[in-house]
């Protein structure tokens, strides 16, 4: 008896050490952020932006200048509103319904800077996308010492840990971990649910880039930094793996001969948030009608002879659900459509309302996925 209560005793002492152990290291997403955030005062904050470039930035940051749109949802979400100074130009176009109406375009999107109109704005910071961060000390340069940093808050992979930098910069620490609790509810409960999945049970899918623009046939890969990575995990296996596509080159046009000699199980859309073809005001009426018309196209291609068509499993998801925080609805919208059976208990369309709710206060109707995962 004795015996069995000391070995008792020391398995307790062995897990109580194995846990205090594992809790004594962080995350790698609080290494990551630790180690971006290299400096930080009351008057100053040094971080390691996405390319890679040290930036200090004065504080407290009142006026802020965003020149990518798929920034901007993030940004409105940590309550940076009122801090918004200048914005590109595609965010009026494509995301007029999140307002700033009077809040004027300072850059075309990812390609130039009016950097006179830039300073007569007088921001504390200026925001490029990641894939201007190899001309951002330029940028600075141009706009007289005006702190630049690269960041997309966009991505999965980036999203979490730039939001929690971004709300220390904004002195948005608490908003931001609202955020990222939101987006941690969702992300992990499909690779929970999948990564039992036999390889028989994952089906093959095609994800098509840009569909409504008529980019037929292009090829998105796994690693691509919205879609292709908000597919991933989602219990299917993407045809474009093979592609050996490359970190910089993740979208790929392809013959329709190779799409149907692979004939996917399963084939996405891949829709821009125009308000042309799916999001915002859109019914299911109107992006079903637009869907039978881009099948109806490629009729000629052999389009309809894919196991996908045939079977009714074809899909289309609107960009706002693969990019910034909404990309968990995406990547649940996928998995729903791949594995109905394992998602029975997740609305995207309930996950959406939410998040408009929250963190945009707003209420939107439209028809972002289609058709709806049920």
């Amino acid at each position: 008896m004795m015996r069995d209560n000391l070995m008792k005793v020391m398995r307790y002492a062995i897990m109580v050490t194995l846990f205090l152990s594992i809790a004594a290291f962080p995350s790698t997403a609080e290494i990551t952020v630790k180690e971006k955030i290299v400096n930080n005062t009351e008057s100053s904050i040094t971080v390691v932006d996405e390319a890679g470039r040290t930036v200090t930035i004065n504080l407290p940051v009142n006026n802020i200048i965003s020149t990518d749109y798929r920034q901007m949802e993030a940004l409105l979400a940590l309550g940076a509103r009122d801090m918004i100074v200048g914005v590109d130009n595609t965010f009026h176009k494509r995301m007029p319904y999140f307002g700033l109406k009077d809040v004027p375009d300072v850059s075309i999107h990812s390609q130039e800077v009016n950097y006179e109109q830039v300073l007569t704005l007088e921001p504390d910071l200026v925001i490029v996308p990641a894939r201007q961060g190899a001309t951002a000390d330029e940028i600075s340069e141009k706009l007289k010492g005006v702190p630049v940093i690269a960041m997309g808050l966009a991505s999965r992979d980036h999203i979490i840990p730039e939001t929690e930098i971004m709300g220390v910069i904004l002195d948005k620490e608490d908003e931001a971990s609202r955020l990222i609790n939101w987006i941690k509810k969702y992300d992990g409960i499909v690779e929970e649910r999948t990564q039992d999945l036999k390889p028989e049970d994952t089906p093959t899918f095609f994800y098509e880039y840009m569909s409504d623009l008529n980019k037929k046939w292009w090829a998105i890969a796994p690693n691509d930094p919205s879609a292709g990575r908000a597919a991933e995990g989602c219990g299917g296996r993407n045809i474009a793996s093979e592609l050996n596509m490359n970190e910089t080159t993740t979208t790929k046009e392809v013959e329709a001969e190779w799409v149907l000699s692979k004939d996917p199980d399963y084939f996405f859309m891949d829709f821009m948030s125009t308000g042309l073809m799916s999001g915002p005001g859109r019914t299911e009426e109107e992006v079903n009608k637009n869907l039978t018309g881009l099948i109806s196209d490629r009729e000629n291609e052999g389009f309809s002879n894919l196991l996908a068509v045939k079977n009714n499993h074809i899909y289309t998801l609107n960009r706002d659900f693969i990019s910034g925080p909404r990309w968990v609805i995406g990547h649940v919208c996928i998995a729903k459509w791949l594995h109905p059976d394992l998602f029975k208990d997740l609305s995207p369309d309930e996950m959406n309302k939410e998040y408009l709710k929250d963190f945009q206060g707003m209420e939107l109707q439209g028809t972002w996925a289609y058709p709806a995962p049920k």
